[in-house]
């Protein structure tokens, strides 16, 4: 009876004993719901905001005909960029995007060109693209600062697969304009888009004031295959107050040949008048450019670009006589993460004016990519 009695308290003990923890566990406070992130916000305003950072360090060995080679290094802050947009699939929206950095001026976004004389320095802020844009329907009108339409190559480095630009992008193309520019998307494999702004690389008017046209068109006829062309007519200052009728038509075409090969090929044909100056005749310049991209594995890949420029009168190049331009760069990518890429390239340019007298160039670089 005495250890009967003695198991009760005990059992009576241990039951109170659980309920007093019990009562403890339901008194603690809930714990409180995970707080929103930054992304997570923006995106419910339907906001979206993206960046990256793109630093290299770069050797370079330029050879002139007789005489010493000129070998430079550097570090780079070539951009750091950062865009905010409203774009909506219907009605008004706008973006920004903001660029600082040794390419951070509307002819530049080139490595291997712009410390040739380009006024961008490291604390250079550039606006790339500011726009405003509404849609309707199938069309979209943009207004305001915005990329061009040409090029196989995008001045933003994580649109590229190679670290410095072709030959094309420097000596051939636009980079931006300001203007007016109505997209439409005339069925879900082609659009058409034309518009009119101030001229190639300006933010403003040309001395006389006038304006440049552009078309485009971009086809998709299957999944392995798109074709885009464009065409820009107008103004531009040629220097010293002369404005002379510039015009350049381009095509890129890109073959998806497997889900790990893309082959890319951009062609240009370039005429300027008034190239001397007032009084004086025209000029004109083409070239070629060829792209294979091979994706290695989820980590490794690699780009081979072959170039192809024919300065017919020494205009683009700036040689004043026949010059004809090779250049061929090999890219091996590595990325440890899907936001981060390291870049390896080498690339080698010749310079061969008529009458003799090639200039080589020899690059190498090491980029470092991230994005956010």
């Amino acid at each position: 009876m005495r250890m009967l009695s003695r198991s009760a308290v005990t059992l009576s003990l241990i039951l109170a004993a659980t309920a007093g923890v019990a009562v403890a566990d339901d008194a603690k406070p809930e714990a409180k719901p995970a707080a929103p992130s930054l992304s997570d916000v923006l995106a419910s305003s339907g906001l979206t905001a993206t960046g990256y950072i793109d630093g290299t360090y770069s050797y370079t060995s330029i050879k002139p005909p007789a005489a010493p080679s000129t070998d430079t290094n550097t570090f780079a802050l070539n951009q750091a960029s950062l865009t905010l947009g409203y774009t909506p699939a219907s009605g008004f929206g706008a973006l920004v995007n903001a660029v600082v950095g040794t390419e951070a001026c509307n002819g530049c976004y080139a490595p291997g060109y712009a410390g040739a004389g380009a006024p961008a320095g490291t604390s250079s802020i550039n606006l790339l693209q500011g726009y405003l844009q509404y849609v309707s329907g199938k069309t979209t009108i943009y207004g305001g600062k915005f990329v061009t339409l040409a090029g196989a190559e995008v001045a933003a480095p994580t649109g590229n697969t190679n670290v410095t630009r072709s030959l094309l992008f420097w000596y051939n193309e636009p980079v931006t304009h300001v203007g007016v520019r109505v997209a439409y998307a005339a069925t879900d494999k082609a659009t058409v888009t034309f518009g009119v702004n101030n001229g190639w690389n300006m933010d403003g008017s040309t001395a006389k004031g006038g304006k440049t046209a552009e078309l485009g068109l971009s086809l998709a006829p299957s999944k392995v295959l798109s074709l885009a062309a464009a065409g820009y007519y107008g103004d531009f200052d040629v220097g010293g107050g002369v404005v002379g009728k510039r015009s350049l038509l381009d095509v890129v075409a890109t073959w998806t040949a497997t889900s790990a090969l893309t082959v890319v090929v951009n062609g240009d044909w370039d005429s300027q008048d008034h190239a001397g100056g007032a009084g004086t005749g025209s000029a004109s310049w083409y070239g070629v450019a060829g792209y294979l991209n091979y994706a290695i594995n989820d980590a490794w890949r690699t780009s081979l670009r072959g170039e192809y420029l024919d300065d017919k009168d020494g205009y683009a190049s700036g040689a004043g006589v026949e010059t004809k331009v090779d250049e061929g760069t090999l890219t091996l990518g590595y990325m440890p993460a899907k936001n981060f890429e390291l870049r390896f390239e080498g690339r080698y340019d010749t310079y061969k004016p008529s009458g003799g007298g090639s200039l080589d160039s020899t690059q190498a670089w090491v980029q470092a990519l991230f994005k956010f």
